[in-house]
């Protein structure tokens, strides 16, 4: 659920740029974080896969979709913030730690869908 509310509230930020940023931007971020938003697609898809992913976790239906989903999206918040924002990683990590918990927490569930999709 924490997750969730977390996803939610930064997809959401991806549209609406509510949550302050408060750490020195250096050139290479600049450079990285211009040419994301030059990309007219990545950071609203982001957003939007935040925001449903979010939801899905905060209702409780189709988690281990909605853990799924958000592989890609863990692995570019760390990826990013290794790259160009060391300074900025401590939320990524966070959210990293939660999605591990949710993903050892649920493993059964995890092992079942790889077991049925091997067979196909």
């Amino acid at each position: 659920m924490v997750l969730g509310i977390v996803l939610v509230v930064f997809g959401l930020d991806k549209f609406l740029a509510f949550v302050p940023h408060g750490h020195v931007m250096t050139d290479e971020l600049i450079a990285a974080y211009q040419g994301l938003l030059a990309n007219k697609f990545i950071l609203p898809t982001v957003g939007v896969v935040e925001l449903i992913a979010g939801i899905l976790l905060i209702s409780r239906r189709y988690i281990t979709l909605a853990l799924i989903a958000l592989v890609p999206l863990i692995y570019g918040i760390l990826a990013f913030h290794f790259a160009v924002d060391l300074h900025g990683i401590l939320p990524g990590i966070g959210v990293t730690l939660l999605y591990i918990y949710l993903v050892v927490y649920r493993r059964k569930v995890f092992t079942e869908f790889l077991k049925q999709t091997k067979a196909v």
